[in-house]
């Protein structure tokens, strides 16, 4: 009995296709494939609809070679007067202006600001951001803070100038 039903299950659970008369079905059209959606890979892939437009503002002016010679000067006689008010602990926005001034910098041509405070915070860190344009196009800007003196050349932005405004 037991090898009659050792026979019987062999015929009936063959696979599909495997049995000398089975009649494997040919389909008629091809299944349809899942569609397929190219991943973004630029830098702004995460970012919200119209991300360059809303910021478009933000765009700084591309410099020159010679501009960039220009503002790598500037930068290189501002860092030690900046430096040595960071020694000194000395960040109020006051000390920023006096020595960009004591360097012959015209006045007009500087931006010095103190630190914003921390979303959630009502007290500022010390320090003082500063920017000074040269070549009608250039920046060299950065901040005076407790851990380093920051000091980049940058092109300036139609919208605004050299320091970004505060915008929240």
């Amino acid at each position: 009995m037991a090898a009659a039903l050792l026979a019987v299950l062999a015929l009936g659970c063959a696979a599909p296709g495997t049995r000398v008369d089975d009649v494997q079905a040919i389909p008629t059209s091809a299944p349809a494939s899942p569609a397929v959606v190219a991943e973004p890979t630029d830098p702004q892939a995460d970012a919200p609809p119209n991300h360059a437009d809303n910021n478009g503002w933000k765009r700084r002016h591309e410099l020159s070679a010679a501009e960039q010679r220009t503002g790598r000067k500037l930068a290189a006689r501002i860092r030690p007067k900046l430096e040595a008010l960071r020694a000194a602990g000395d960040f109020a926005p006051a000390s920023t202006q006096r020595a960009l001034l004591d360097l012959g910098i015209k006045a007009d041509t500087i931006e010095v600001t103190a630190m914003r405070p921390s979303i959630g915070q009502e007290t500022p860190p010390p320090g003082t951001v500063y920017a000074v344009r040269f070549a009608s196009l250039g920046c060299v800007a950065g901040d005076v803070r407790p851990d380093r003196v920051l000091v980049e050349v940058t092109g300036s932005a139609a919208e605004f100038g050299c320091l970004e405004p505060f915008s929240h």
